[in-house]
This record gives structure tokens, sequence and C-alpha cells, in this order.
């Protein structure tokens, strides 16, 4: 068959020769687009979801103990599962309780014991119980806090090196719990992973070339302080070059690689040889960000024992995390087998890396890294980045302007009018996407039906993906409309407007360059394929054909559209949940709206032009607009409920709960008010008005405005600085007081004057296993020291224009008191009060406090979708 092709009209100004009403007539239908074809692009990308889906679920097939036989050195899912089995079955395990202090302990001590009896003889295995007492300044964004500890515990097994070898490297988990969850993700399934890993590597009959560190730390939710306590104060702490790091924010699926380095690329020479490779720096630099609302260890090695190494996470089904639903019996048996697998050749590659005897002798620069379709990894250097990222963006500057010539864009007037429009439009469609996308998140949080993808995640297809592509539809349509007459086919000005898109994501690749921000990665990947289209396109002088260069550049784009679809489907898995529980002093539709343009925008923006090129486009916008329609009132209807406590697949909404008893006092330290009631930690944008109709108790919600301008934190414990926000959006209700089997104590031992301007006062404060100081200088004075930190922290937090200092404190095997020497400097005339101090108690082990039967009988009241964390605590207040 003879091949069409258009008529280039390189003597004549292609965009002022008008074509007459047939002329246009017959060339828009020899160019344009069936409806049968349009349906099966749709269909081709539906189909390329459903594979990015599957390639997330996918997980590897686990073993059983029946199968080591055959494979004797490979991760036995079946023995770690019941080793999470009887981790769990134990309960909540906060730290300072029995369950965590002593049955967990005894746990890994039997395991253990067990293992080096299994051990083969050349293996020489050693195990140490540190209790440990310490102090440091955490410092988290925006607001630091002190954090102490006194006798926590950690088991420490060391496996010896073949040569007696002065490095180590270290594996790290946590099997301490928060309140109410039997942390089985997080992270007792590390933890059991970590039992597996040491006893596989104990059979083999060939030491390590180093030592192997395992730490099972029992204070990380306190947080972050059995680290603290090993890397600081151990005896094999000095020995220990690097760090594999492990922690969950879910429970089960895979786990990613959070954090890497820093700056040490040749510790993902090891993790390239690892079976299921699952990386994205974005994931790093999203972390590092502090968007997410969680930190781990890593950090704790990596800022106190200047330590480098690698931080996995896992992710999926993050509404059970830190959640009483948070149980061995949820996690996929595939999990298992894909970490186990993962971990055990990681360890064992890097326990023998010759990279460990000098590891911070070698080369350090920044790094980018990501799996391809977790077959392998693919890392550079950020430098190499640099290059490579000029290359392609000249490679795709030459291509375009060579395409401009081909369709007879030159230098006139007309040519650079249209492909400025069509730069515009297209710049112009995305601005106009980003506002309509904020717009519909304003409009639901102001209607007060935010969240109901919580629960149906597709209703994020509609309610934001398809008024974003019909916004970037809807500009290119009227260009080409403008423009219907030109001599230039429909088709070549889809060609001109690919080329355009992708000038434009040559700018932004090099903007995001420039401001060395790694995540751009995706872009690169993008332009690349780009590139390869346009250059076969160029190469085999399809541009001016009819279908040919359709069927080339739509092929060539499929896999990183696939690419793209697979790391927002991660995207989403992880942050809807994380929606669940930012307070709900943050509105969550405003983080999936701009999650759903940027990756709309990035699958799409090389579609667009296509989807013009059907006969009647139009009709593209009418189906989108009437889905985003549907899709807006279904939010208004039962279908779209928020919430589930489906035990199988739950999504609850969140609640801290604390029965709490407080005491305020005055100048003269005199009680001038004594009260107490439910304090209501707001977890999401709609706590606590969601359970209004179910919670009788809530008609009673009293203000805190008067205790937030009085009182430290207004009265209420904070846990953690992150939570701080949550502050004035918190809720009391008037109640009865709790019961208090153990009260709290902060006695004043001395008071010294150590010069005219600075003044010393020494406390001991006591309570339960967690509890939390507030201090803050009357203004005109200043605290300059604490002993608890060698200097106090540069970004305390201000609370009514007054630095405040928090002070977590945690106890663990046994009950120990918090010693504090704070010294102020005052002016030499000074005859008043210097500062306000603050003692919060926190009664988190159910096993130790008795809920009254008011407060019983409230928590009863939360419907089925919800998740409660309760317990009990004491607020006492002083000035000095």
């Amino acid at each position: 068959m003879r091949k069409r092709y258009e008529i280039q009209g390189a003597e004549t100004d292609t965009l002022i020769d008008e074509l007459d009403e047939y002329e246009y007539s017959k060339r828009r239908n020899i160019h344009s687009v069936s409806p049968t074809t349009s349906l099966f692009f749709i269909l081709l990308l539906l189909g390329l979801f459903g594979i990015a889906i599957l390639l997330n679920e996918t997980l590897p097939t686990p073993l059983k103990l029946s199968d080591e036989k055959n494979y004797p050195n490979a991760f036995i899912t079946e023995r770690a599962q019941h080793d999470l089995k009887v981790l769990t079955s134990f309960g909540p395990r906060t730290t300072g309780s029995y369950e965590n202090e002593a049955l967990a302990v005894d746990f890994f001590k039997r395991e253990v014991a067990y293992i080096q009896q299994q051990a083969n003889v050349n293996q020489k295995i050693e195990m140490d119980i540190q209790t440990v007492s310490g102090s440091y300044f955490l410092d988290f964004k925006p607001y630091g806090t002190v954090s102490a500890y006194g006798n926590v515990q950690n088991v420490i097994i060391k496996l010896y090196s073949k040569n007696n070898s002065k490095h180590s490297l270290l594996v790290n988990s946590h099997f301490d719990s928060v309140p109410g969850s039997p942390g089985g993700g997080d992270a007792g399934f590390m933890c059991v992973l970590m039992l597996e890993i040491l006893r596989k590597l104990s059979r083999m009959p060939e030491r390590p070339e180093h030592n192997i560190i395992f730490l099972f730390n029992g204070a990380e939710e306190t947080p972050l302080q059995g680290s603290h306590g090993f890397i600081t104060q151990h005896k094999w702490a000095k020995e220990v070059d690097v760090l594999i790091n492990l922690d969950s924010g879910g429970a089960g699926g895979k786990e990613i690689l959070m954090q890497a380095g820093p700056g040490q690329p040749w510790l993902l020479k090891y993790y390239h040889k690892i079976p299921h490779p699952y990386a994205q720096v974005a994931a790093e630099e999203l972390f590092q960000s502090g968007i997410i609302p969680s930190d781990t260890d890593f950090r704790i090695f990596r800022d106190f024992g200047n330590m480098i190494g690698l931080d996995f996470v896992l992710y999926k089904d993050g509404y059970r995390y830190h959640t009483t639903h948070d149980r061995f019996s949820n996690i996929e048996l595939g999990s298992y087998q894909h970490t186990g697998d993962n971990m055990l050749s990681l360890v064992y590659n890097l326990a023998n890396a010759p990279e460990l005897y000098n590891p911070q002798e070698q080369s350090k620069q920044n790094f980018v890294f990501y799996d391809f379709f977790e077959l392998f990894l693919i890392s550079y250097s950020e430098r190499m980045a640099v290059m490579m990222h000029i290359g392609i963006s000249l490679i795709s500057l030459v291509i375009s302007i060579k395409s401009f010539c081909d369709f007879g864009l030159g230098l006139s007037l007309s040519s650079l009018k249209y492909v400025g429009l069509t730069f515009g439009a297209m710049v112009l469609s995305w601005i106009i996407s980003g506002l309509v996308a904020l717009g519909i998140a304003k409009i639901i949080d102001i209607l007060k039906y935010n969240m109901t993808w919580y629960s149906h995640p597709w209703i994020i297809l509609g309610l934001y993906i398809a008024p974003i592509v019909c916004c970037c539809c809807s500009l290119t349509m009227i260009l080409n409309n403008f423009y219907k007459k030109s001599n230039l086919s429909i088709s070549a000005q889809t060609q001109i407007q690919l080329h355009s898109e992708r000038l434009l994501w040559t700018i932004i690749l090099l903007i995001g360059t420039y401001f060395s921000i790694r995540s751009v990665y995706l872009i690169f990947i993008l332009l690349v394929f780009h590139v390869i289209a346009a250059g076969l396109i160029q190469i085999l002088s399809l541009q001016h054909s009819v279908k040919e260069w359709k069927i080339i550049y739509v092929f060539v784009m499929l896999l990183p559209t696939l690419n793209f679809m697979k790391l927002a489907q991660q995207t989403f898995v992880a942050f809807v949940p994380i929606c669940g529980r930012m307070g709900s002093y943050k509105n969550p539709e405003m983080i999936i709206a701009l999650l759903s343009l940027i990756f709309t925008i990035l699958i799409i923006s090389s579609f667009i032009p296509l989807l013009t090129l059907t006969r009647k486009p139009s009709v593209v916008l009418q189906v989108l607009l009437g889905i985003a329609i549907v899709s807006f009132v279904i939010i208004f209807t039962p279908l779209a409920f928020q919430y589930s406590g489906d035990p199988e697949s739950p999504r609850p909404q969140r609640f801290w709960i604390y029965h709490t008893s407080r005491v305020f006092r005055n100048e003269t330290n005199d009680i001038y008010k004594k009260d107490s009631g439910y304090f209501i930690f707001n977890m999401d944008r709609n706590s606590p008005h969601s359970v209004k109709n179910y919670v009788k108790g809530l008609s009673r919600m009293k203000p805190i405005t008067e205790d937030c301008k009085r009182s430290l934190f207004c009265g209420i414990s904070v846990l953690s600085p992150k939570v701080i926000p949550f502050l004035h959006e918190s809720t009391l209700i008037p109640a009865e007081q709790p019961i208090i089997h153990e009260p709290i104590s902060l006695k004043l031992n001395s008071k010294t004057s150590i010069t005219n301007s600075i003044t010393q006062f020494s406390f001991t404060a006591t309570g339960p296993s967690q509890f939390t100081l507030y201090i803050s200088a009357k203004p005109g004075a200043k605290l300059i020291r604490m002993n608890l930190v060698p200097e106090l922290p540069s970004n305390p937090v201000i609370w009514n224009g007054r630095p405040l200092y928090v002070v977590l404190y945690t106890w663990g095997k046994e009950k120990t008191p918090l010693n504090v020497t704070l010294d102020f400097e005052i002016p030499p005339d000074w005859n008043s009060s210097i500062f306000d101090i603050a003692l919060m108690g926190n009664f988190k082990d159910e096993r130790t406090y008795v809920k009254t039967p008011h407060f019983a009988q409230f928590l009863r009241e939360f419907p089925d979708w919800t998740d409660v964390i309760a317990w009990i605590g004491v607020y006492e207040s002083w000035v000095y």
C-alpha cells in the first residue's frame, strides 16, 4: 500500500496559508483518530495501571520448614512467622511495662540461646543485655526536645568474625511498641527477621570477614532512646562502622530503602546484589523533608555515632500503624520472604565487604538511586546526574529545533507566535489544573466532607485526576481549534505540541538540577524516552506519516508511563493512611490534590496532545467532566464514608484519649485551679465532629483557650514535639477525677546563687514509666544550662512569646527518678519568680491503671470504625 504524507510547504508560511473547509475536513479525517482507537488507548492506559498495581503487590513464594532441606541457606518464613506470633502474644510492649522489660527480653534470651545451640561449631556468638541510662538533645524539626532515659534495656548479639576484626556491621530494630498496639509490623516483624538471619548465618561453616552485631532495642517509641544508649555507651559501639536499620510505618508489603549514606555510594554496590531491590531517592528526599510525621533510629546512629548505612521501612497498610490492628496475622507471608531474602543477602555481603576496614575513607558524594521495576538497582553520583541532565537537555533542544524546521516553522513572526502560544497554553493548563485541584480541595474542606478517599482511594480518580486531565486538554483543544485551518495538519500540530511539552520538562529538569533536587531523575527518565521516540521518528523520517509516528511514539512512552503509574500507586498507598494521623490542623485534601496533580501531569502530559487527535475531542472532555461530577456527588453519600472497622481491612479513625487530673499553681505556688477531664488529641481533619452522634460526652466539650494563655502547653501532655501543633485543636471534656495509684512528684532539692546573676535549681522528678517536664523562664530571665545536655537547643518552642523547653523521660527495667539541674540568668536586682515548670505523668500500661466506670463507658461509645488509644495522665505546675 502507498503511505500517505502531508505536503511540507517549506516555501510558504504554513501558518498564514489557510485551507478551505473541504481541504481542512479532508486532512482532519486523514490524521484524526477513530473512536475505536481512542477506546483502545484508554484501555491500554488502564491495563498499564493494572500492571503497575500487580508489580507493587507481587511477593515471592514463602518458604516453609519443609523447604529447608532443599534450601539450607535460605530465609525460612514459617519459622519467622511463628516467632512473631509468640512475640505479639504478650500484648502491647510499652517501655517500662512487664511485657517489654521481662517477657520480650526473656523471649530474645531464649531464642538466642537456642540459636547458639544450633550454631555451627566454627561460629562464636555472644549475647549481652544492656541496661542503660542517659540523655541527649533530639533535634526534631521545627522543635527539638531533651530526651532522657533510665534503665532501658537492649538485647545485643554479636556474631564474631573469622580474623578478630575490629570492625562490625550493626543490624538494628526495636521490640517495644506504642500503647495499645501489639506491634506486629512496628517493629516485631523486623525483629523476628533479624532472629532468622542470625540463625542462618550462625549455621554457616565459615565466619564472616567482619563482626555482625544484632541490636534489639527496647526503647524506640519513647522516642529513639534505646539506640542512643547503645551507640554512646555500649562496649561494642566503637567498633561499629556501618548500619542496617529496620523499621516500619505499616504492616507487610515490601521494605523500601528510605535513606542511604549519607554520601557513601559504595554501600549501594552491595544493595545491587539483593534479589528484590526496592528503592527510590525520591522517598529519601521526601522523608528527610519532614513531611512524613515519623522518624527512625537511623537519625540517632548518624548524628551521635557518625555512622553510615541503609535505612529500610515497611509502609504498606499504614492504616494499622500504631493501632490495635497491628497484629501478626495481618502480615502477608510473602512480606517475610521478600524482606528476609533481601536482608539476609545484604547482611552477608556487607559483613564480608573490604570497605568495612576503612568505611570513612571511601569517596564521599551524593548519589541518585532507584530500582528498575524491582529487577535491578540503578545508581550514579550527583555529579554524573548533572552531566546526564545537561546532555539530555541539549539533545532535546536540538531535536525540537530540527522538528520545527521540518514542519516549516522558521523565524517568522507567525511561527514564533504559534510556538509561543503552544508553550504558553501548556504552562497555563498546568497552572489552571493546579488551581482547580486545590480549589476542589478547599471546597470539600469548607463543606466538611474531608477524606472520603481514606477508605475508597478510587474516589481520587474522579475527584481530582479527571478534572486535572480535563483542564490539561482544554487549552490544547482551544489552540488547535484556533489554528484548525492553518496549513499545518492536526498531526503536525500535535507533534509540535509534544516537542513543546518536552521542552517544558527540560526547563523543569534544569531548574531541579540547579537546586540539587535529586528527585528530578523522574523527569530525566521521561525525557530519555521522549527523546528516543522523537529521535526514531526523525531517523525513520516518519514525522509526516499518518499512523506510523503515532505507533512508535506511544510504544516507546509505555515504559516510563508504567514506571510513573507504579510510583504513583506506591505514593498513594503510603500517603493516604498518613493523612489519618497528621492532625486536624492540616487539610489532607490539599496533600492529595497536590500528589494527584504531580503524578497526573507526569503520566498524562506525554499523551495530552494525542487526545486532541480524536475526531470528537469534546466528547473526551464531556466524559471526564461527567466522571468528576459523579465523584463529587458520591462524596456526600454513604458510599463514600471515610472509615471502616472491618478487621480484615481496617480503615479506622484514630483517637488518642487520656483521662487526666490537673493542678495549676500561681506565683506563690498556691493552687488556683484544679480540674480533670478527658483530653482528645484530634488526629485527623474530621475529629472530633465525626463521632458526635455516637459519643454523648462530646456535647460537654469545653474550649481550652484560657488554659493555653495561662499554662504551659495548655496543661496537655506532649508525647513528642511533633504533636505540639495539635494542642490548640485538642478537645477537653470535663469529667470525674481519674484513679491514680502512683502520684507524680517534683521535689526541689536546692536553690543556689552561683553568681549575682546566675541561680541554680536542682530537682528530682518521679512518676510513671513515661513523664514529661516543661520549663519556661519568665520574661527577663533566661535558662542558660541544663545538666541533661551539653548545651541547650537553639530551637526551643516559643510559647506565648517565651522559650519553652521540653524534657521527655522514660524509665525501663526499674523505676528510676530523674535528677534535673537548671541554671537561670537573671538581672542582679531580680526579686520575683524566675520560671514556670510543669510535670506530666502518663500511665500507659493497662495492667497498672484502672479506668473509672464513666471513662470506660465513654470509651465504649466510640464506634467500631475508630481506633482508640487511652491512658491516664496527671499534670501539675509550679512557679519558682
